[in-house]
């Protein structure tokens, strides 16, 4: 009776122990999240232009009349869901204790001023020099992890972030549907016209024999028309226009090909565009042989349902 005692009373101070251990685990935990540090001290709606940097390339996105451009691009628009997404990251990135303090470590984890993977200005309005703030990226410690040094300060954080969401090439931060139609109302092609009639497609003479699918296709394709960068040469030749009514209004395009290379332009905008050869196809490569609707006569429905009425008829048979 005494040892079961003496065993029970075991048992129970070891159950208060761990009851022990767990609370002060929690407590530790709450004051390590209460002592969490928002890194980035400047708010994202007044960031005006950001440089973003690396060793031997860099990137620089403007503000200008409420529109974010790339001036290393003609001034060509960002895409701007991709960069809501960067500065929202940055706006909640968190850090409890440093994982190191020192010279040495900055340029071993590459925050370094003169020894970095990526270096992140954010600069507010006017034409100062000085940037809000300035934050160094280095090594990785883990997956969607990265260590970041903030200048002027000593400590370096292992924070969740990815380096690929920081692209250093203007091509990059470029809007890649700049020249997207949106919704489609009409389309002349090279030999070919096609508008839409309460909800269907049809040939400008009024014919409705048309492949609805596939001219929904060659709309959509249009309304969300994709560019890969900038052409570095205009194509030779005439190329294959099309004229296009949307949403933006009257828009004219020229796409036009040389060996493996695809490219596309628009008349309200100066900058010729590299495809790729899959949007090439479904956009220039199509013609009215291809949207016409196949009608298949009585005759041969008769004989197709007939050998597959014997098709089945066999299979039958056999099982």
């Amino acid at each position: 009776m005494k040892k079961l005692q003496t065993y029970l009373s075991g048992f129970l101070a070891l159950q208060v122990l761990l009851a022990m251990g767990l609370f002060w685990s929690q407590l530790h935990q709450r004051a390590a999240q209460q002592k969490s540090e928002i890194l980035l001290t400047v708010a994202p709606d007044k960031v005006q232009r950001l440089e973003i940097s690396s060793g031997d390339k860099a990137v620089t996105l403007v503000k200008r009349d409420g529109k974010w451009l790339l001036p290393d691009l003609n001034s060509l628009p960002v895409d701007v869901t991709k960069l809501n997404v960067l500065l929202d990251r940055l706006e909640n990135l968190k850090a409890n204790w440093p994982v190191a303090t020192t010279s040495s470590a900055q340029e071993r984890f590459a925050v370094a001023e003169e020894k970095f993977q990526k270096r992140v200005r954010l600069y507010g309005a006017g034409k100062d020099s000085k940037p809000l703030q300035e934050l160094y990226i280095g090594t990785s410690p883990g997956f969607r992890k990265v260590h970041l040094r903030r200048a002027g300060e000593d400590a370096i954080y292992a924070v969740t972030l990815s380096s690929f969401e920081i692209p250093d090439g203007a091509d990059s931060w470029m809007d890649k549907q700049l020249l997207a139609a949106g919704p489609v109302k009409a389309i002349k092609g090279p030999d070919y016209q096609l508008s839409k009639a309460g909800g269907k497609w049809q040939f400008g003479s009024g014919d409705t024999s048309v492949d609805s699918a596939k001219a929904a296709d060659l709309a959509g394709a249009l309304a969300n028309l994709k560019v890969i960068k900038p052409a570095d040469k205009l194509p030779e030749g005439e190329g294959i226009k099309l004229a296009v009514t949307s949403d933006k209004g009257d828009l004219n395009y020229l796409f036009s090909k040389d060996k493996d290379h695809f490219y596309v332009s628009r008349a309200d905008q100066p900058q010729t565009f590299e495809v790729s050869r899959q949007e090439y196809d479904r956009i220039a490569a199509i013609r009215n042989q291809q949207l016409v609707r196949k009608v298949v006569d009585n005759a041969e429905q008769t004989a197709g349902k007939k050998v597959e009425t014997a098709t089945k008829e066999k299979a039958s048979a056999h099982s």
